[in-house]
């Protein structure tokens, strides 16, 4: 069973466009892992708050775990300048802690199959 590692923002943590809630968010978040583990994908969740450098040290925690076969980070993370360190911060500790896993890189919560898809 490929494991993957699912890194986002928690949708507290986050400025949320017009029209989107941390509710609708989260149900978004909810569907597309529910539909990663339907397709049998072994997840395990990091959902950054407001403390990036907690947020940080756990995924560090998580990424020395040898059965991540798989690091998702989500668009929230990757797709706003404001985020950018964090994001690198977070590519150059998959690279250094877990460099047999692959990277994978969703559009919205509810891509995050394909994405994973593409890259087993």
């Amino acid at each position: 069973m490929t494991r993957v590692l699912l890194i986002g923002l928690a949708p507290e943590a986050v400025t949320l466009p017009p029209g989107l809630d941390a509710e609708t968010l989260r149900a978004r978040i909810a569907e597309g892992n529910a539909a990663v583990e339907q397709a049998g994908y072994d997840i395990v969740r990091a959902l950054i708050g407001n403390d990036h450098a907690a947020g940080l040290a756990e995924i560090r925690r998580l990424l020395a775990d040898p059965t991540i076969d798989i690091v998702m980070i989500g668009n929230g993370v990757r797709g706003r300048a404001e985020f950018t360190e964090l994001f690198e911060q977070i590519v150059n500790a998959g690279h250094e802690l877990a460099p047999q896993a692959r990277f994978a890189f969703n559009a919205d919560p509810t891509s995050t199959l394909q994405a994973l898809q593409r890259n087993t």
